[in-house]
């Protein structure tokens, strides 16, 4: 009886090595998918390391901007959701560093200009590798509506990262009329030293556009698709 005690003793112990072994091994294997992961993630980091990039909620403070015409929506508060996502995107998925030209609603100047030149300041201040305005439109006619790129032809690179964002927004599925890319004179973008470009992500004048800006899909995709964009742009 001692003897084949003995052999179901020495039988356990192997049996619990290689289990013990698998469980290391698989262990370790598991380690290095995670590692390997992570590599593959700070590719993305490395790229944008050290870049300075500015997002600008327009408007604030006593200017509300458009409002719109179906539910009461407030640019300068939807701007500023918008800006806070991306932000937040970017930090998520690189290392840049984020500016935002105001985080609350706050007058950046005495009047309009000096609230522009305001905004300047703080890229110029920031040495900003990339500066992104968001806007939404509104017209008298309710029926006009859909997203808008804007870039200044006086501006180096302006009109590249336009086309880039603006491709980029509409990879998502957002049900959006696309309006393309314009040459336009906006103060933020003439003026800036940093590619720059203005978003306007609908018109809060149409109704459908009003409720897809106030959407938590919209603004998630949004957001998304515009750190995709400036991720495709630092990477050309």
């Amino acid at each position: 009886m001692k003897k084949n005690n003995w052999k179901y003793l020495l039988v356990s112990i192997i049996c619990a090595s290689i289990v013990y072994l698998l469980y290391v091994t698989q262990g370790n294997r598991a380690e290095i998918i995670e590692i390997e992961n992570t590599i593959v993630e700070s590719n993305t980091i490395d790229l944008l390391e050290g870049k300075n990039i500015v997002i600008d909620p327009g408007h604030g403070g006593v200017d509300n901007g458009t409002t719109g015409l179906t539910y009461g929506t407030k640019e300068k508060e939807v701007n500023l959701t918008v800006a806070q996502n991306i932000k937040q995107e970017i930090e998520k998925r690189t290392a840049a560093t984020v500016i935002l030209t105001r985080d609350k609603d706050i007058d950046l100047g005495r009047n309009q200009l000096g609230a522009l030149q305001k905004r300047i300041q703080i890229a110029d201040d920031a040495s900003a590798d990339l500066f992104i305005s968001i806007h939404h439109d509104a017209f008298t006619d309710p029926r006009v509506n859909g997203i808008t790129v804007h870039y200044s032809s006086h501006q180096n690179k302006g009109e590249n990262l336009a086309k880039i964002l603006l491709a980029s927004i509409f990879k998502q599925s957002i049900d959006a009329k696309n309006r393309g890319v314009k040459d336009s004179d906006f103060y933020v973008l003439k003026n800036n030293s940093a590619p720059a470009v203005l978003l306007e992500l609908g018109f809060t004048s149409n109704k459908e556009d009003e409720i897809r800006m106030v959407s938590k899909d919209f603004q998630s995709k949004t957001a998304i698709s515009i750190v995709d964009g400036i991720i495709e742009f630092f990477a050309k």
